[in-house]
């Protein structure tokens, strides 16, 4: 008899605690809704989005989720309900000045309500400015050496004969010095200040004697 008693008992806990945990799901799922990105990018580039970097913050700034890849995360991104902005950026930071590694980034902000899927669509646009540098055929050809210097406020480059032509810098105003040594061993120095790059993707400076 006491061992039926104890049997009873124990499927009334059981049943209790199965009551109770469908409970929880159902209320989690009342508060939860569901994120789906769809991403893209206006830029010619070969790196691949899914590659970027994910962060999403809550209405108050907080960061409540981040991947280090966009492939890393589900398809389907649970988040409680309430307002947020989602954030995709190739990089953790932008450098001032790059030869090789653009800095691509957007975001948008959307609403997560109960028990529903947020579509987020998100270009993520490049933020440096391309910047081309050409020493016309003249200098490249018969000077001994030429360079060119870039600065920003916060930084600098230089792009001579053992670098790439192109640099992506930031959208600021820069000043560029360029040193030219001819063939008799006399120098030719400049210096120019380029600005309005601020509404600019590209830009192309040619440089002669």
């Amino acid at each position: 008899m006491k061992n039926i008693k104890n049997i009873v008992v124990a499927l009334f806990i059981g049943l209790l605690l199965v009551s109770c945990n469908e409970e929880q799901t159902v209320e989690k799922e009342l508060n939860q809704g569901q994120l789906v990105l769809q991403l893209g990018s206006n830029q010619r580039t070969s790196q691949d989005v899914n590659n970027y970097g994910l962060k999403v913050e809550n209405a108050a700034g907080e960061v409540v989720l981040s991947y280090e890849k966009i492939s890393d995360a589900p398809e389907k991104i649970n988040l409680a309900i309430g307002d947020y902005t989602v954030k995709v950026a190739s990089a953790d930071e932008m450098p001032y000045f790059t030869f090789d590694a653009p800095y691509y980034y957007g975001d948008k902000q959307c609403t997560i309500n109960s028990g529903e899927e947020t579509v987020v669509d998100i270009v993520c646009a490049l933020k440096h400015v391309k910047l081309t540098v050409n020493f016309d055929g003249q200098i490249t050809e018969t000077a001994k050496s030429y360079e060119a210097v870039i600065q920003s406020a916060h930084g600098e480059i230089t792009i001579d004969a053992s670098t790439a032509n192109i640099v992506y810098a930031e959208r600021s105003a820069l000043v560029i010095s360029t040193t030219i040594e001819k063939e008799d061993g006399s120098v030719v120095k400049n210096k120019q200040i380029v600005s309005g790059l601020e509404t600019q993707s590209e830009y192309t400076l040619n440089i002669s004697y």
